[in-house]
Formats: C-alpha cells, sequence, structure tokens
C-alpha cells in the first residue's frame, strides 16, 4: 500500500520566496540522488503562509531507508535545516498516511 508524508509549516510573513529558494535546492539534490520528490502544496483557503510538501512512497520501509539516508547525506540534510530561519517556530509537523484501499469495504 502505499504511504504519504506530509511535511507542513507556516513561513514567516515576507520569506515566502527564500524559503523557496532553500526548498528548490533541497528538492534538486533529492532528485540528483534518486529520492521521491514531494508535491509543494499551498492553501487555498486555511492557514496563511502555509507550506506543505507530500511525498508519496510506495511503502513504509522504501521511506524508512531515504528518510535514513536522508539524514545521513550531510548536503540534503544542510539544504534542509537552511530554510529553517524562514519557519515560524513551533509549526512545523510531519504527516503520515497510508492509502486505504476502499476494496476492503465492499460488499460482494
Amino acid at each position: 500500500m502505499a504511504n504519504r508524508v506530509r511535511l507542513i509549516q507556516e513561513i514567516t510573513y515576507g520569506h515566502f520566496g527564500d524559503y523557496m529558494k532553500t526548498w528548490i535546492r533541497l528538492d534538486s539534490i533529492m532528485r540528483q540522488r534518486g529520492w521521491v520528490t514531494a508535491a509543494v502544496l499551498t492553501p487555498i483557503a486555511g492557514p496563511n503562509n502555509e507550506f506543505v510538501a507530500e511525498f508519496e512512497y510506495p511503502d513504509l520501509a522504501t521511506f524508512e531507508q531515504e528518510n535514513n539516508a536522508f539524514y545521513s547525506d550531510p548536503e540534503a540534510f544542510g539544504a534542509f535545516q537552511a530554510g529553517a530561519e524562514f519557519v515560524v517556530q513551533g509549526t512545523a509537523r510531519t504527516e503520515l498516511y497510508e492509502v486505504l484501499p476502499l476494496e476492503f469495504f465492499r460488499e460482494e
């Protein structure tokens, strides 16, 4: 089953573009490594200046493997840390979802 990971955080007003420059650098590094890259989402309604990066992995093992590689890679982790100065403290969170197949609930 597929798993989706969302990194969600509020970016300081006036610095969304600055944050995106750091994200583009990170995205480039992830592509070079052959890692899963994120769809970047921002709300149409809801919290202002919220940044959401959504990654889709085929399974938890793949997520864990790439997550471990990311944290042990100084260049990739450094690129991620470079954006921290633009994140409103206390707003960052990570969510992990599993795609629920509706077939489990269909009656025959």
